[in-house]
């Protein structure tokens, strides 16, 4: 401490000579002094293809033949009832992997489940897509009971709500297929429009409302039973791939059940309230014919339903198609368009169009109703109407009839009612 005062009086705190202020000449000196400059660095030039990509490579994705990557494999596997993957539906549980041997642990909604077999099928045709995997084995579980209800109440919402397909923010838009009378073909027209829209790529599904006389089962040839967990319906999916609903699908063959309107009523809510409907781009709805309880009921819960009238050339088919197109108006339902079945016949010799109805049924209709024709579908000789038939072919007449009503219905646009909160 003593050295560092002795420091601070000799001028300078360590102890070196104080430089004194420079004067002008100094300065001036300090000006003409030239900063050196650095020579170049010795670089090569790199060519363009030469450069280095220095981009971060993105995150590996996960390996297909772990844990992870078996998860992720199981996204493509979908539940064939509810329709979605069963990784979100939180079907699968536990994975074990030994060797090339993969076990997947499922949880259904139900022991009884139907579809057991399709489901283990398509589990191991999408595993052994995986490099790696030689076996895949499927062990099948049963859901607790709280974590069914938290699937149900995902996938439907209240018990008793609409389902919320039939809401009027869905996207899914609904063709209620009316028609003034019975036997004009409408059954036939709802089943074959669906189909039609099937083989666009649009996601359809089929609600039997006529139950009076439910016909879809036996056109599609799906008579079972469908499954009922913890209250909601799914729809029954038929050979080809269709999915439906009917009343004729919970009481016996042949049975005769007696209808009082309240009852139809009763019946025909709990079949847009308590089945599954997935959303789906359109919801085909079979209506029993005429004017009664039934259609003005689908009318008043779904307004945002659109009509297709169903007539056939004749006048007096024609007179009572324009009452339930006109019915639909009232009821504030946009009428979509007209169909006139068994508009002709084709002559297996010659090839001409032979109008053994004559008539001019669906012109008169479109023009009282201010629509347009937007199909009009011949007989074929083979029609049997045996169960399961009821589907047109490919690349026949009528089935290309149906092909041009499916895209000139799917091309039309709809103005969507938004939900206010």
């Amino acid at each position: 401490m003593v050295e560092w005062f002795r420091r601070r009086k000799n001028g300078s705190p360590t102890g070196e000579p104080e430089r004194e202020p420079r004067g002008a000449a100094d300065v001036g000196e300090l000006r003409e002094q030239t900063v050196p400059v650095t020579a170049p660095l010795d670089v090569e030039t790199e060519m363009a293809g030469d450069l280095i990509d220095r981009t971060p490579e993105p995150e590996e994705p996960a390996d297909g033949f772990s844990e992870a990557g078996i998860r992720e494999a199981l996204r493509d596997v979908r539940d064939p009832e509810i329709g979605r993957d069963l990784i979100s539906l939180n079907m699968i549980r536990e994975i074990e992997i030994q060797g090339g041997n993969v076990t997947v642990g499922v949880a259904l909604t139900t022991a009884g489940c139907p579809l057991k077999h399709r489901i283990t099928t398509d589990i191991q045709d999408r595993l052994k897509m995986i490099d790696g995997v030689e076996s895949v084995e499927v062990d099948f579980g049963v859901m607790t009971e709280t974590d069914r209800q938290n699937l149900l109440t995902s996938l439907h919402g209240g018990p008793s709500e609409l389902a919320p397909a039939f809401k009027d923010e869905s996207r899914t838009r609904i063709i209620a297929v009316v028609s003034g009378k019975g036997g004009v073909g409408k059954s036939t027209v709802a089943v074959n429009l669906a189909a039609a829209l099937d083989r666009a790529g649009h996601s359809v599904e089929i609600l039997d409302a006529d139950v009076h006389g439910s016909s879809i089962p036996v056109m599609l040839g799906a008579t079972e039973k469908p499954n009922v967990v913890g209250g909601v319906i799914f729809p029954i999916e038929s050979a080809t791939g269709l999915k439906f609903i009917s009343m004729g699908n919970f009481v016996n063959e042949g049975q005769a059940i007696i209808w009082r309107a309240p009852i139809v009523n009763k019946a025909l809510t709990q079949l847009m309230r308590d089945v599954y409907w997935d959303e789906p781009d359109f919801i085909i709805v079979d209506m029993p014919p005429g004017t009664g309880d039934v259609a003005l009921t689908v009318a008043q819960m779904i307004p945002k339903a659109e009509a297709l009238v169903v007539t056939t050339p004749q006048a007096d088919a024609a007179r009572v198609a324009v009452k339930a197109g006109k019915m639909a108006v009232q009821a504030h339902l946009k009428v979509v368009g007209v169909v006139e079945n068994m508009a002709y016949a084709e002559c297996p010799d010659c090839g001409k169009e032979l109008k053994i109805f004559g008539g001019d049924g669906g012109d008169r209709v479109a023009g009282e109703l201010d629509s347009k024709v937007m199909g009009r579908i011949p007989i074929l000789p083979d029609a049997s109407g045996e169960p399961g038939k009821s589907l047109f072919a490919e690349d026949t007449a009528p089935a290309r009839a149906f092909d041009e009503i499916a895209g000139a219905i799917a091309s039309k646009k709809v103005r969507r009612r938004i939900k206010v909160l």
